[in-house]
């Protein structure tokens, strides 16, 4: 028996990254109600009265990248991380102090910067957003075996790895 060809390999993996587009509306999760008051508190400090989805997701990538740092960030650090220019990350910085869940702080070494950091709001929502996850995940992953679990988990990771290596 000969072995699969990387184009077909290519083409198989690029269909399975098509179906997880199209599936995407699937992978989000059912809200808990802690979740939607603070989905709503988000929305009524928008600047334009409602945050889309993107807005969202944009506010959970900071929320992650701040929960993980033990010191606030810069705003370029920030910046930097979230991969968007320094105007940006301020305005949206400027809507997440509105909602409560992040907080400006001064630099004690020197007061021309400015640090973010989650508020207790803040550290709270992405608590929650991560329990609901992990609850989705749960539930999707009772349909593998344990060897399916661990291989994809080892093969997923592997992904990982080599996606963060071709970094700029």
């Amino acid at each position: 028996m000969t072995e699969p060809s990387l184009a077909l390999h290519t083409e198989q993996i690029t269909e399975i990254i098509r179906q997880f587009i199209h599936l995407k509306p699937r992978f989000k999760t059912v809200l808990s109600e802690d979740l939607v008051r603070m989905r709503a508190r988000l929305d009524e400090s928008h600047p334009e009265g409602k945050a889309k989805g993107a807005d969202y997701a944009l506010f959970y990538s900071v929320g992650i990248i701040l929960s993980r740092q033990r010191d606030p960030l810069t705003m370029g650090e920030l910046s930097k991380a979230l991969d968007v220019p320094l105007s940006t990350a301020t305005r949206v910085m400027d809507w997440f102090v509105r909602s409560g869940h992040v907080e400006r702080q001064p630099d004690p070494e020197d007061r021309r910067i400015v640090r973010v950091a989650l508020t207790k709001t803040g550290r709270e929502f992405i608590k929650t957003r991560e329990k609901v996850i992990r609850q989705h995940v749960e539930h999707i992953l009772l349909r593998f075996t344990p060897d399916e679990r661990e291989s994809m988990i080892r093969l997923l990771h592997k992904l990982v790895e080599v996606l963060e290596s071709e970094e700029g």
